[in-house]
């Protein structure tokens, strides 16, 4: 079996298209009489997406923190399974307030 290099690339394009619209997709499953959200809970979900990011980037520095005393390339793995943990925390933080604050009817 033959994948041509353009038909690769279109799928991913597509599969990228969707997931963007999922979220989209799922706020129009909500039944007309829940109406609007209580706007303190959408703050609360903006609070839980900044606490995610707070909480990231002092995991961040705090690796590279500990990691002053290293050398060469164990620094560097060190560093990036640091960035690693800090993305992992940003899109946990920011997952958490989809499920529970932002999506749900």
């Amino acid at each position: 079996m033959v994948i041509l290099k353009g038909r690769a690339r279109g799928g991913a394009l597509l599969a990228v298209l969707l997931a963007l619209s999922t979220p989209a997709y799922a706020t129009t499953q909500c039944p007309v009489e829940f109406g609007q959200k209580d706007p303190l809970v959408n703050g609360l979900g903006w609070q839980l997406v900044a606490l995610g990011i707070i909480v990231g980037g002092l995991l961040f520095s705090y690796v590279v923190r500990r990691t002053r005393s290293m050398r060469g390339l164990s620094r560097a793995s060190v560093i990036a399974l640091g960035f690693v943990g800090m993305m992992l925390v940003w899109v946990a933080g920011l997952s958490l307030a989809l499920v529970y604050f932002f999506l749900p009817c």
